[in-house]
């Protein structure tokens, strides 16, 4: 049995991966975990011309698109599909020679409700939620709230901004994640997502691991060490550690202009030295100021050990899922992939890029 790789393709909801099978060259695939549209760019093969004419795909048009491997590791190996979304088709070229066709798709719709439009407006004590609802509901897209932080906002206001820009903002500033994708907006706290469990080791090669046990384990119950899945192959690797702007603990103050009133709050991280951070914002609670310290300490500090890996093609590296790394020194432990590649040309690989998981905040 020959491995393969291969796309399916709806069409405003037609099935075309026959045709698309047919006449790829290349595609890729890239998944941002947050504060970036995912996008798609598929290269066909069109020595007939008939991309270019009656097969021209339209700008705007949907595309439903899933990977699926045959065969991948083994001829006994079930195939496994990845669905990578929905797509708004914004961008087609042409070139030569060889004659090919371009097809650039985003998963952020060209919505005027949503980003092709500025706004003014504002909201009075409303949830984050709330906002987050009207913007969805207005540009036709559903709302996923994966976190159970839901801030109150005194005042709110959205000047000359697009929907998705005054949003993603308000998600920053409360320390909260954005991401559009499958026709919803998602809005989910990191640190949660980084408590997962992880669902790969990258193991750098020559290191010695524990192979997945094949057998069931007594009363058969499942541990860590049979679930987990290795990848013990790499084509390249990146890994760096930095001091720049790292701190050790976040110090929030804010005096009311009408009471004078003087809120603040520090929150540290245990055994770590470094400077404070210092932040000026409003906040109407001692616990609403912990909150943000916590919050605005982990924005800083998040990007201090990251790394980038180029793998064999594995469908299951996507970003949001965390990983372990084994082999690597002082960069072993617990990862979350903040963007992950799928490039299918005369081979299939993946990249991802990680960042080391905060322990406590």
């Amino acid at each position: 049995m020959v491995r393969q790789v291969q796309v399916s393709v709806l069409y405003n909801a037609a099935d075309i991966s026959t045709d698309i099978n047919q006449y790829l060259k290349s595609m890729n695939y890239r998944d941002a975990m947050s504060g970036q549209a995912d996008d798609l760019q598929l290269s066909l093969e069109d020595r007939a011309g008939i991309w270019q004419n009656d097969w021209m795909p339209e700008k705007g048009a949907v595309l439903d698109v899933s990977m699926t491997t045959l065969f991948w590791k083994s001829a006994y190996e079930l195939p496994e599909t990845l669905r990578l979304g929905l797509f708004e088709i914004d961008e087609i070229t042409s070139n030569g020679y060889p004659s090919e066709v371009g097809i650039k798709a985003v998963s952020v719709p060209f919505n005027n409700q949503l980003r092709g439009e500025v706004h003014t407006r504002s909201w009075e004590k409303a949830e984050l939620k709330t906002i987050a609802n009207d913007i969805a509901t207005a540009a036709n897209l559903k709302l996923f709230y994966d976190t159970e932080e839901n801030p109150v906002l005194d005042h709110c206001e959205q000047s000359e901004q697009s929907d998705l820009s005054f949003l993603l903002q308000l998600c920053n500033d409360n320390g909260l994640a954005l991401k559009v994708s499958d026709g919803q907006i998602i809005i989910f706290d990191e640190a949660k997502y980084e408590t997962q469990e992880p669902a790969l080791t990258i193991v750098k090669p020559g290191t010695v691991y524990p192979p997945p046990n094949q057998e069931e384990s007594e009363g058969d119950t499942e541990s860590e060490e049979d679930t987990m899945i290795y990848l013990p192959s790499i084509l390249s690797y990146s890994l760096t550690s930095k001091i720049r702007d790292i701190y050790s603990a976040c110090h929030v103050k804010y005096q009311s202009s009408d009471t004078k009133e003087v809120i603040e709050a520090t929150f540290s991280v245990p055994g770590k030295t470094g400077p404070t951070l210092q932040v000026r914002e409003q906040v109407g609670s001692v616990a609403e100021a912990e909150r943000l310290a916590k919050k605005k300490l982990r924005e800083q500090n998040k990007e201090e050990v990251t790394g980038s890996f180029s793998l064999p093609g594995c469908l299951r590296l996507v970003a949001g899922i965390t990983v372990n790394l084994l082999g690597f020194g002082v960069y072993d432990g617990k990862y979350i992939i903040t963007e992950a590649s799928h490039d299918i040309g005369t081979g299939y690989t993946s990249s991802i890029n990680v960042r080391r998981c905060l322990d406590g905040y």
